[in-house]
């Protein structure tokens, strides 16, 4: 029975094949690689990783095959996917050359170890890539990045530092005197002292009150205040054991007074910074690209006015 099925099935087969024979599926080269870049360009990242990686397969030779290693990196670093997206960077600048592609991978790599916190590695990237002297034009842009790092990590001396090192011939495209004048002004965030804050919560709300956090302080006040005259009403009239319960509750709530202001005072903190670093943020005004060339890759600086 087994043997007449496979016979009628390979029967069948031969039956709707072409006279000429099978019909045979070519793949060329340039077909792959629009196909998988188009599923990159349609944010299908693990589709396109997966067709990027047959075009390297099938034609280990073409010249885009460097090209397409750096696009399954950036598929992977659209995904969130950022130790794959390293990985594949790394590997493309180990024998850096100084083409716009390899560039393109020094600076995806800062930003693939940026992604995951690690700042340090980031800006070493950079460093690395600065200490290859690729051109003034790619020292400048990694000048750039570096002091955006230090943005995010709230070091505006060397994030100013960062930004004067652009050459004086691109101060003006990168708006370094704009970005200085507002690095300046870091000095004027209003900040609260924590230990302040604490001290001023001797007194129930004086620490919240201190952080500006005007509905905490009427809170703190008003609920201390209450347990601690219940406390003393309870004593004052013998209920020694109810008073002492009281006094415990009314204990942690006054230590809690304290804690909460010395937080309030490092939120303020935060948020002044937070703020301050969101307007700088709104001077970043270019951002990094590869676009597609014929012989090769293209490094596009994009400015938004």
């Amino acid at each position: 029975m087994f043997r007449f099925l496979t016979a009628l099935g390979v029967t069948l087969v031969l039956m709707a094949a072409p006279a000429g024979g099978f019909a045979q599926l070519t793949i060329d080269a340039d077909s792959q690689y629009r196909y998988a870049q188009s599923l990159l360009d349609s944010g299908a990242a693990d589709e396109a990783i997966a067709e990027f990686n047959r075009f390297i397969h099938f034609f280990p030779t073409d010249p885009r095959v460097p090209r397409a290693r750096f696009q399954t990196g950036m598929a992977h670093f659209s995904a969130g996917r950022y130790p794959a997206a390293a990985a594949i960077f790394n590997q493309q600048t180990v024998d850096y050359n100084g083409s716009p592609l390899d560039t393109s991978a020094f600076f995806m790599l800062s930003r693939s170890h940026a992604r995951q916190g690690m700042i340090e590695q980031a800006i070493l990237d950079l460093y690395n890539l600065v200490a290859l002297s690729p051109g003034p034009a790619v020292i400048d842009r990694a000048h750039y990045e570096l002091g955006w790092l230090h943005v995010d990590q709230g070091r505006w001396t060397d994030a100013d530092l960062a930004f004067g090192r652009i050459s004086a011939d691109n101060q003006d495209r990168f708006q370094v005197a704009d970005l200085k004048q507002a690095l300046a002004r870091s000095g004027a965030i209003p900040v609260k002292a924590p230990t302040t804050a604490g001290l001023l919560s001797i007194i129930p709300g004086g620490g919240q009150l201190y952080c500006n956090r005007y509905q905490d302080a009427a809170t703190a006040f008003l609920l201390n205040a209450a347990l601690i005259w219940a406390a003393w009403e309870a004593f004052d009239n013998e209920q020694y054991a109810l008073g002492s319960v009281i006094s415990v509750v009314e204990f942690g709530f006054y230590a809690g007074n304290i804690y909460g202001a010395v937080s309030s005072a490092h939120k303020y903190n935060r948020d002044r910074v937070a703020e301050y670093r969101e307007r700088l943020n709104q001077r970043r005004q270019m951002s990094l690209s590869l676009a597609p060339a014929p012989e090769g890759a293209a490094l596009c600086l994009t400015f938004r006015f």
